[in-house]
């Protein structure tokens, strides 16, 4: 039995046994809440899953308390493993307008499962992040959200760099277009010019996009790794960035200590891993 013909079935099954509530894709419900919304990418503190360590709810609880005390409506996550699974629903109980959940290994029968269970307190989902092509195939991440929409009826996509979406097949992958970019990444570091590098690419895949809503799922600038990399400049460049008016997400809500790809990649929250606020997000806590 192929991988696809197992993930036909998988969702067969969910949407047989798992209650499905009405919801338009990409309603002017969501289109609103997208646009509206101030959202965040969340990854735990207290956590690595990439030992399968994962966060107990109190931890989910008090990180998101946290976010929604700074004034985040809308959270995003990554993968539907274990207590991840859980945020959805700790998150709308908190008081959070919206929520895209996220699913990182797309064959994952765990995850998809968690993610389809999870269905009345999910506004969206992201299938995959910066997979294609490496971790999975276009013909098999297609089937998955297909699947997924059939089972939840929400409206679900998946995300890739910006530099991708300049390619027909991934700009009309999924319901809306959901890209990652870093314009740190790219050398672009003065915090003014990657606004503005930032605000470039949105007007160019506009052009692309037609009437797709489009929304950045990372934007942020880390503050430690590298002599630019510093809270100032997180500071100056999410101030800037804010008066573009383009639809994002800030990246990240808290340091992530297993990330060491690069020396800059365990310092893009906006908090630290112990939950203590860097100089952007002080002035917005109650």
């Amino acid at each position: 039995m192929s991988k696809i013909t197992r993930l036909i079935l998988t969702f067969l099954l969910l949407a047989a046994l798992c209650p499905v509530s009405s919801f338009a894709e990409c309603s002017s419900e969501f289109t609103q809440k997208i646009l509206n919304l101030k959202w965040v990418a969340y990854s735990s503190t207290y956590c690595d899953p990439t030992k399968n360590d994962f966060p107990t709810e109190d931890t989910i609880r008090s990180d998101l308390q946290l976010l929604y005390s700074a004034g985040f409506r809308g959270v995003v996550t990554y993968n539907s493993y274990d207590t991840f699974a859980q945020i959805p629903r700790i998150a709308k109980e908190i008081g959070f307008a919206g929520v895209i959940m996220g699913i990182w290994d797309i064959e994952s029968r765990e995850e998809i499962m968690n993610a389809n269970m999870a269905g009345q307190y999910v506004d969206g989902y992201c299938v995959g992040n910066e997979g294609l092509n490496s971790r999975y195939d276009l013909e098999t991440l297609n089937e998955v959200i297909e699947g997924l929409k059939k089972s939840t009826n929400r409206p679900v996509t998946t995300t890739e760099q910006i530099f991708d979406y300049y390619n027909d097949d991934v700009l009309n992958i999924g319901d809306w277009i959901f890209p990652n970019i870093h314009p740190f990444l790219c050398e672009v570091k003065n915090p003014k010019k990657a606004a503005q590098w930032i605000e470039k690419h949105y007007e160019l895949l506009k052009k692309h996009a037609g009437s797709k809503l489009i929304l950045f799922k990372e934007v942020g600038y880390p503050t430690a790794g590298a002599r630019e990399a510093t809270a100032v400049n997180q500071n100056a460049f999410f101030l800037t960035f804010e008066k573009k008016g383009i639809p994002f997400v800030y990246f990240e809500a808290f340091d992530q200590y297993w990330k060491t790809d690069l020396p800059v990649e365990p310092h893009w929250g906006i908090f630290d891993s112990k939950r203590r606020p860097k100089k952007y997000i002080k002035p917005f806590l109650n």
